[in-house]
């Protein structure tokens, strides 16, 4: 583990997936098109991921 110039320990972020996958639901999305007005839209699913923010090292004061 290295130190910073302030002496405090460098923390190591790293992100574990756990599920992806896509929740299919059909639904209206607005979106701004080039005259300032709003396009309506169907869109038929969202992608979903769950991920944990792991953090090692030395955590303490």
């Amino acid at each position: 583990m290295s130190t910073t110039s302030e002496g405090k320990a460098d923390i190591n972020h790293s992100l574990v997936k756990i599920l992806d996958f896509r929740h299919f639901e059909r639904f209206f999305t607005f979106s701004k098109s080039d005259r300032k007005t709003y396009k309506k839209a169907i869109t038929d699913g969202v992608n979903v991921s769950v991920v944990l923010d792991m953090v090692c090292g030395n955590t303490s004061k």
